[in-house]
């Protein structure tokens, strides 16, 4: 019997990854066992919904090369709410997305503005950017190790976004922003659109308009412009969620994933950046996912009642009304696709 060419990428990527090579028969047996589900919807999902799709590269891969566990499981037996966050240098949450995830084959993403002014349990009014640092110093002050430190850190904003939507935050995933850049170099450059040049006067960085591909330093200069866009903070969120979308079709293209040392460097690129909640799940969330239907995803921001706050807890801020942010967040799983632009301010 002919090998199956996911199996040899992944026996390439095992033989590179030899000083934690797992049984490689455990990681077959699961890749055979998801092998007639293959050409369902996971590509639609990667593509359109491409923060999740990172966050759970970044966690299930390393996890399969090192313990040698199943890429795919048993479905999740509930619904999954999961918040994925890209997180700073300064561990300021860059970007903040709740991922609603359901057995019947709708999904949805809500990018929440890093800037939304939101009451954070424990510490008061503030800025959704700061609650995963406030929860991780106020562990780290009461002597935790970096480890409890960062779940706290993490917890605390997992609670915030559960207390300003209305939906109960069943699992994290934290993901270095700066992993995110670094997939440009994984896949060799990631094109995005711009619909007229921008220059960002912090930074000095000045990016055409039209169409560009960018590398691991211009991919990080692209995400964390606000000054000079029109609309600051929320072209951003636009930003990131085309950035990830482009870089997952290109993750998706022909030959790319059954090349091996692509898939090497992206092992690379992902293995040091996730932070996830203890006792999740993760190969029946993959399954999970693998069940979502195109017609049933959809991703969106949650509306913005004030797009220029000046608030006295925390300066200059986003507005929200957490009464339109729960009923928006409550209808938007199955309520139909986004067709996102194909360029972005």
């Amino acid at each position: 019997m002919t090998p199956d060419p996911t199996e040899q990428l992944i026996r390439s990527a095992l033989h590179a990854e030899a000083a934690r090579r797992p049984d490689p028969r455990a990681v077959l047996a699961g890749l055979e066992h998801a092998q007639p589900r293959r050409n369902r919807t996971p590509i639609l999902v990667v593509a359109a919904a491409a923060v999740v799709a990172v966050a759970v590269a970044a966690i299930l891969v390393p996890r399969m090369l090192q313990r040698g566990e199943p890429v795919v499981g048993t479905p999740a037996s509930a619904d999954q709410n999961v918040l994925l966050v890209g997180l700073d240098d300064h561990e300021i949450a860059d970007s903040v997305v709740l991922g609603q995830f359901r057995r019947d084959g709708t999904a949805a993403l809500a990018s929440i503005p890093r800037d939304s002014l939101v009451d954070i349990p424990g510490f008061g009014r503030g800025k959704l950017s700061s609650a995963y640092g406030l929860g991780k110093a106020a562990a780290t002050r009461q002597g935790r190790d970096v480890d409890a430190s960062s779940q706290a850190g993490a917890r605390t904003l997992a609670d915030t976004v559960q207390q300003l939507t209305g939906v109960r935050v069943d699992h994290y995933a934290v993901v270095a922003m700066a992993g995110f850049a670094q997939l440009a170099s994984a896949v060799q450059g990631v094109p995005v659109c711009l619909r007229a040049a921008t220059h960002d006067p912090r930074t000095g960085a000045s990016f055409p308009a039209g169409e560009q591909v960018l590398d691991p330093t211009r991919a990080l200069d692209f995400l964390r412009q606000r000054a000079g866009l029109p609309n600051g903070d929320l072209d951003r969120v636009a930003r990131l969620q085309a950035y990830l979308r482009s870089a997952a079709e290109r993750m998706l293209s022909p030959g790319v994933l059954g090349d091996p040392q692509f898939l090497a460097a992206l092992i690379e690129t992902v293995h040091r950046y996730a932070l996830t909640d203890p006792g999740w799940d993760l190969a029946g969330f993959a399954a999970l996912l693998l069940d979502v239907r195109p017609a049933g995803l959809r991703i969106a921001t949650v509306p913005i009642a004030e797009p220029v706050l000046d608030s006295p807890d925390a300066g200059a801020a986003i507005g929200l009304a957490p009464d339109e942010v729960r009923t928006f967040v409550a209808n938007l799983p199955g309520s139909g696709t986004s067709a996102p632009d194909s360029c972005v301010n």
